[in-house]
Formats: C-alpha cells, sequence, structure tokens
C-alpha cells in the first residue's frame, strides 16, 4: 500500500528538478542536463512507480535531442510500471504517457501507432472529470494524426472540439493563465488545420487575434510568436504576401532565438513562397536552399518541412524555366512523402510533375522510387540478356544480411479475427520496413511472414553498416513491443507475437536470375545463408549475430556468446544481442552505480 502523501511529494520533487532546467541545447549540452536531471532525482529510482515519472521526464529530454526511440523506450517502460497501479494518483500519469507516445510515434511517422495512443488517452480522459483537462491536448494531436492520415473530415472535427473543450475552460477561469494559454494554442491549431485544409475564413484571422491578445495579456512570448507565425500562414493564404513576407523574416529569427527549429524553418519557408509569389526568384531558391542546408544539419534529412522545401523549390524551378531541376525537386518531395507515409505529398508532386512531362510524372507513383537512386547494386546492375553471351550479370561485394521471422502469426490467425491480424501486421511490416529504410538497408524480399534484409558495405566492411544492421534489429523488437500492446487491448493479454532475426556479415554475390522469360534480382551467398539459419536457431524475442558481425561491432554493444549447432556447419560460435552500449556513460551517483539512459 503506497503512502499517497508521500508519493505526492516525492513527484513534485521530482517536477521541480525538472523545472530547474532551461531545456535547450546541443545534443551534448542536453546530455549534461540529463546527467544533472538524474543526479537531482537518483534518491528516488529504487521505488518504480517513482522511477516511471521520472522516466516519463527524461523522454522529454530525448525528444528536445530528435532521439524519439529512445523517448519511446523510455515511455514503453513508464507505461508497464504505472499501468500496475490502479490508485487515482497515476492516472493522471496513466494519460500523460498515452499523450507523449502519441507525440513521439507521431515523429516518428508511425500515425496508426500515435491515433492508438491518443485514443487511449481520450477514453481515459473522459472517463473522469479530473482529467478532462487533457481533452484540448489529445483532441489536437488527434486533429494532427488524422490529417497525415488524410482523414481530412476528422482532422477537422478533432480541431473543432479542441477550440470547444478549452473555451469551455477558458470562460470557467478567465484569469487562470493556463487555461488561457491552452486556449490560444487550440485557436492556433484550428486555424492551422483549417488553413492546411483550403477552409481559410474570416474566422480564421478572428481566432489568431484572440489568441495574439490571450498570449501578450500574460506575456507568453512563446505562445505569441507561434500566434503570429499561423497569422503570417494565413495573411499568405489570402494573398497579403507582403505582410506575411515581413512578418516570416521578423519571426524567423525570433523562432530561431527561442530553440524552436521547426517553427524556425517554417517561418523561412514561407519567406521562400512570399519572395517567389513576388518574383524574386533567386532570392526564393536560396531561401529553400538555405533551409535544407539547415535541417540537414540538424538531423531533419526526412521530414514533413523537407518535402515542403523541395516542393516549393521545384515550383521556383518551374517558374524560371528550369524544367529538369523542377521535375527532380518533386521527385524528391514524393521520395520523401513515400518514407513518411503521407499521401497528399506524393500527389501533389505528381499534380505539379503533370505540368512538365505526364508520362515521366508517374514513376513518382512507383513504390520503388524511395530505392531508385540509393548507391545499391541493383540499380546498377543491367537486366538484359544477350542470347551472344553465356555469362550472368552479377558482382561481388560486402554486405550485412539481416533475416527476420514472425512467430505466432498463423496461431493468432487461428484463434482471432482473421482480418484484423493480417492488418496489424500489415502494419508491423510497414514499421519494420521504414526502420530498415531509416538505417540504410534494402529489403531485398518478403518470405511469407518475415523478409531478408541486405545492407550492403561495398569493396570492403564497413563497420557503420554493421551497426545499423544491429540497430534495425532493435528498433524492430521496440517496434514490437509496442504491436503487443495492442495486441493484448484488442484480443487479450494472451495474445502476442515475436520475432526472431538472424545477422550475418560477409562476401556475397549480386546477381539476376533467370532467363528470358522472367527475371529477379537477389543476393546469395554462404553468409546470406549463414543469416537465415541464425535465424532460424534464434528464440523468440532474440537476435543472434556471427562472428565477423560482432567483432565489427566490437564494444558499441553488449552480447552474449552462445555454441549452436547448425547441419552441415556444426558447432558454430554465434552471439545473442542484449542492447546497444550507452551513447555516454554517466558518473556514479547513487549506491556505486551509474543510472541508465
Amino acid at each position: 500500500m503506497l503512502d499517497t502523501e508521500q508519493t505526492r511529494k516525492d513527484i513534485n520533487a521530482i517536477k521541480a528538478a525538472f523545472s530547474a532546467i532551461e531545456l535547450k541545447g546541443s545534443l551534448e549540452q542536453i546530455f549534461e542536463l540529463i546527467a544533472g536531471f538524474e543526479k537531482e532525482t537518483a534518491q528516488y529510482t529504487a521505488l518504480p512507480h517513482l522511477d516511471a515519472i521520472i522516466k516519463w521526464h527524461k523522454n522529454l529530454f530525448f525528444q528536445k535531442a530528435y532521439l524519439f526511440q529512445r523517448a519511446e523506450e523510455l515511455l514503453e517502460e513508464a507505461l508497464d510500471t504505472i499501468e500496475g497501479h490502479k490508485e487515482p494518483l497515476f492516472q493522471k500519469w496513466r494519460v500523460k504517457i498515452y499523450l507523449s507516445l502519441g507525440y513521439v510515434h507521431r515523429a516518428q511517422w508511425n500515425y496508426l501507432d500515435a491515433e492508438f495512443y491518443l485514443t487511449f488517452a481520450l477514453k481515459q480522459a473522459e472517463s473522469l472529470p479530473e482529467l478532462n483537462k487533457f481533452l484540448g491536448e489529445i483532441y489536437s494531436g488527434l486533429s494532427q494524426v488524422c490529417l497525415f492520415l488524410t482523414r481530412h473530415y476528422q482532422a477537422n472535427q478533432y480541431a473543432a472540439l479542441e477550440k470547444k473543450v478549452c473555451s469551455e475552460n477558458y470562460i470557467a477561469d478567465p484569469s487562470s493563465e493556463s487555461s488561457s494559454i491552452i486556449y490560444a494554442y487550440a485557436l492556433v491549431n484550428r486555424s492551422r488545420i483549417k488553413r492546411l485544409l483550403e477552409m481559410v475564413e474570416q474566422e480564421n484571422l478572428k481566432d489568431l487575434d484572440e489568441a495574439v491578445a490571450l498570449a501578450s495579456r500574460f506575456s507568453n512570448e512563446k505562445c505569441k510568436i507561434l500566434c503570429d507565425l499561423e497569422m503570417a500562414e494565413v495573411k499568405f493564404s489570402v494573398n497579403h504576401v507582403g505582410q506575411a513576407l515581413d512578418m516570416a523574416l521578423e519571426l524567423e529569427s525570433g523562432l530561431k532565438e527561442h530553440g524552436m527549429l521547426q517553427e524556425s524553418l517554417q517561418a523561412g519557408l514561407l519567406a521562400a513562397k512570399a519572395y517567389r509569389k513576388l518574383h524574386d526568384y533567386e532570392t526564393a531558391e536560396n531561401k529553400v536552399n538555405e533551409i535544407l542546408h539547415m535541417a540537414k544539419n540538424h538531423y531533419l534529412q526526412l521530414g514533413q518541412i523537407i518535402a515542403d522545401s523541395l516542393y516549393e523549390l521545384g515550383l521556383t524551378y518551374f517558374q524560371t524555366d528550369q524544367e529538369k531541376k523542377a521535375y527532380n525537386c518533386f521527385r524528391e518531395s514524393a521520395k520523401t512523402g513515400m518514407v513518411l507515409g503521407i499521401k497528399s505529398i506524393i500527389i501533389r508532386a505528381f499534380d505539379a510533375a503533370k505540368n512538365i512531362d505526364k508520362y515521366t510524372a508517374r514513376e513518382l507513383l512507383t513504390s520503388n522510387l524511395a530505392y531508385q537512386d540509393a548507391t545499391f547494386v541493383k540499380n546498377s546492375l543491367s537486366r538484359e540478356f544477350n542470347p551472344f553471351k553465356n555469362t550472368r550479370t552479377k558482382t561481388r561485394l560486402y554486405a550485412t544480411t539481416l533475416f527476420i521471422d514472425i512467430v505466432g502469426f498463423s496461431h493468432l490467425m487461428k484463434k482471432s479475427d482473421e482480418s484484423m491480424t493480417i492488418q496489424m501486421v500489415d502494419e508491423f511490416i510497414d514499421r519494420m520496413s521504414l526502420i530498415i529504410y531509416q538505417n540504410h538497408g534494402y529489403i531485398d524480399k518478403f518470405l511469407g511472414d518475415g523478409f531478408m534484409a541486405i545492407f550492403e558495405h561495398g569493396l570492403t566492411v564497413s563497420s557503420e553498416m554493421v551497426m545499423n544492421a544491429i540497430r534495425s534489429g532493435i528498433d524492430i523488437y521496440r517496434a514490437l513491443k509496442h504491436k503487443n500492446r495492442k495486441l493484448g487491448t484488442v484480443y487479450g493479454e494472451d495474445s502476442k507475437i515475436n520475432v526472431r532475426i538472424g545477422i550475418s556479415t560477409g562476401e556475397i554475390f549480386a546477381m539476376i536470375l533467370g532467363n528470358y522469360i522472367k527475371t529477379e534480382f537477389t543476393y546469395l551467398g554462404n553468409s546470406v545463408n549463414l543469416a537465415s539459419k541464425l535465424e532460424s536457431h534464434a528464440k523468440n524475442q532474440c537476435m543472434l549475430i556471427d562472428e565477423e558481425t560482432q567483432q565489427q561491432a566490437g564494444n558499441r554493444i553488449l552480447s552474449e556468446p552462445e555454441t549452436i549447432i547448425i547441419p552441415g556447419l556444426g558447432e558454430t560460435n554465434v552471439h545473442k544481442v542484449l542492447r546497444l552500449a550507452r551513447m555516454r556513460e554517466r558518473p556514479a551517483i547513487h549506491s556505486g552505480k551509474a543510472p541508465l539512459t
């Protein structure tokens, strides 16, 4: 039985330690801030329920550093603990964890997963009056997720609900700074959703004027600057281009000073659009290139700002009669849209490319576009068969091969709703495909309930590509944890799927198989076969790697040696991967043991 009063005091102490920190700076500075927060809260980590609340706060550091996978892991661990506590004290924290999981999944482009957690948070918040204060934030998150999923009607409805709920809270206590600022943010989000749905009306300007007044009344600089940014976007939408440009240029530097990089890039992009509208094409081009350069320097190589910037650059080139450059920009924007899983980005780029060449524009809709420009050997091998030659098209290279198999899928199909189970596994494979892509791998083929992925090195072994494969496996297990939570919610706690992963590194062949009737690209070799054997010998929730992979990874991973018997190979030394080594060691703080991040 928990001492509720003492627990409240401890939680307040944790919150106070976090509130004393100004969360901004470089990656190294953020790690230093984490170390300081850990030191301040080390005395509470021995109690699981308090450690879960510490993990929720730590996830905010990793979100700020764009390390969303680590943030997700901390939140999942926190949720595992909090869900076991039925005390009313933890109901609020359960909703906060769901909300944060919704955000980190959205940030990783896992929109269906984000929707799952936000919907769960909504059910919890609606069930108890004291949790109603979270409704506005939940509606806001759902409106944005539905926008990405091209559910425009629902996006508009959720934004309207957010405004309604926050308005009621504000009217009930207009002197409260908290409810006033939350209402101001709701007005901004409502305007943004309507603008993106091309529903700009006089109401947008009225809402934003009210939001600015609220932010100014409480001297909330961050809220005011976001209100002004949306106002500038609306001004541009109604062709007040000069006003929009002046506001965007002023806001761009202000947002940067506040450490709001994404919003600063948005202001810069708005300025570029305004320059193009005013026929200052050279300045518009330079502005977009500046945005793209800055985004990539801050680990934002992928994201909607990149897709939007490439599209805007394409429009600038098109209007200056540089059609080839314009088409390439639209093509890159479509590729980014494919990775992000946002259909509207792909369609927008396709429609623009049709103005250049309606036949080549169809390439922007092909499923293999994302990999076409990669340096994979498959893109350089000729698929033509010549009757005058007997030699096959092939090349030798080093690569790391990853085999994965989903275990328990057939059993789940027999006892559960077949269509829903297939949908769940389909979602999981989509996410695994994205993980492989983000780690510079290539899915060579799907194999029933799994697939084979290749991480090409080239003519020499690359330890970085080896680590990319291992990180992919670890990220896949992280994604599986969420899917099993979702399965448990739908079917019950005993309904779970597992995965087995085998990874091998070595020399392989990339070649074209087949004849004049049918050809197919594939990878073959002993290393490929070994990876397949390791996968079949791996136990559920286990990743086995061969000796070469372990040597290349070195001290960047923690693993346990094992010996297995493989038919045809006999006793084989392998390693079971436990986790990645810590990015940075922490000084000993409590009980002689360094806390882990």
